[in-house]
């Protein structure tokens, strides 16, 4: 690509033909315009006169100068301009664009799209046919048009699993021997297996990793304990204290679904597990679908609620004694015992 003044050429050679342009100038600026045909009847009273001077009508300059500018634009417009080109060229081979696709990259999904279609539109203008692999669904690559990949673009979607070794030595078996590049579009996890694919990327060309400066975070299954509801905030990799807001999630008594209640969990600094208690009334708890990481739409920053956080009513009546003394010897004791943990208990008596 030929850069000028900030605007890049993809086939430079067909500006040659602005040369041509004062050329085209003279030629048409010589040959008049073609007469117009009126019909006069009185015409056969002028046959025979003669005219001692015959001047060419030639064509207006303003008319010129815009066939001129209509040609130039047209051999701009077809010598491929860009606006601010990348440069930087990391080779004319094939190229494997690699995405990670699994529930990490899930929040940020269209601007991978968006980087991912750059690539391929940069692909496109050097002649490089390109391959597009996701690690969450790993099929033998396929090297295309970069055109024919845009196309599919739009049906890529990030997978709630990351990928696993069976994966990754599934794609490792499909490389094959020939030389292309790569380049990487990770989701800032170590999965399995990634130190042997990269090392098998980089014996078969040069590998180009991109990463996004996201945090990326997930959430453990909510637990119930002592009355509260227990959440537990997790993140891949050490870092600064950082605080981030656990929504729980339901539906109001209308049946809409909202924003039920919201707490806060604080990573301490180099720490990877933030804890943090939630206490609601036994009707709101029931009405809790899930719980996930404000601002982290991904399946591992989302966990659903249970039946173990739905605490039922149990009414236990008997015929109460008034000596405490044969309080272990009651037949609901026992009973009260085995249903403390999973159950709201109201005890009375028939009196």
């Amino acid at each position: 690509m030929t850069v000028l003044g900030g605007i890049g050429f993809t086939a430079p050679w067909l500006l040659l033909g602005l040369i041509a342009l004062p050329i085209l100038w003279l030629i048409l600026r010589a040959v008049p315009p073609a007469p117009i045909r009126r019909r006069f009847p009185g015409v056969a009273l002028m046959l025979g006169l003669k005219d001692d001077e015959s001047v060419s009508d030639r064509t207006p300059w303003w008319l010129l100068l815009l066939r001129m500018l209509a040609v130039a634009a047209l051999i701009l417009g077809l010598a491929g301009p860009v606006l601010n080109p990348d440069e930087r060229r990391d080779g004319d081979g094939p190229l494997l664009i690699l995405m990670d696709a699994g529930w990490a990259g899930a929040s940020r999904w269209p601007d991978r799209i968006a980087l991912v279609d750059a690539q391929l539109t940069e692909a496109g203008r050097a002649g490089r046919t390109v391959a597009l692999v996701t690690l969450a669904q790993p099929e033998p690559p396929v090297f295309q048009a970069a055109d024919v990949w845009r196309s599919r673009l739009a049906g890529l979607s990030p997978q709630p699993w990351t990928g696993d070794e069976a994966r990754v030595d599934a794609l490792i078996a499909g490389l094959g021997d020939a030389r292309f590049d790569t380049h990487w579009i990770s989701d800032g996890l170590d999965h399995p297996g990634r130190d042997r694919l990269l090392a098998e990327l980089q014996a078969r060309g040069d590998v180009r990793a991109y990463q996004t400066d996201q945090p990326i975070f997930g959430l453990a299954p909510p637990r119930f304990e002592d009355g509260a509801i227990r959440l537990t905030a997790l993140r891949p990799m050490a870092g600064a204290a950082r605080e981030v807001t656990i929504l729980a999630i339901g539906r109001d008594p209308a049946g809409t679904e909202r924003v039920l209640s919201s707490a806060n969990a604080t990573f301490d600094a180099g720490g990877l597990v933030a804890e943090t208690a939630l206490v609601l009334p036994a009707e709101l708890r029931g009405r809790l679908s899930r719980f996930e990481v404000q601002g982290q739409r991904s399946a591992g920053a989302t966990t659903l609620s249970d039946d173990s956080l739905r605490r039922r009513e149990v009414a236990l009546i008997s015929a109460r004694e008034d000596r405490e003394g044969l309080e272990l010897l009651s037949p609901l004791h026992y009973l009260e015992q085995a249903l403390i943990p999973s159950a709201e208990l109201l005890s009375g008596s028939l009196q």
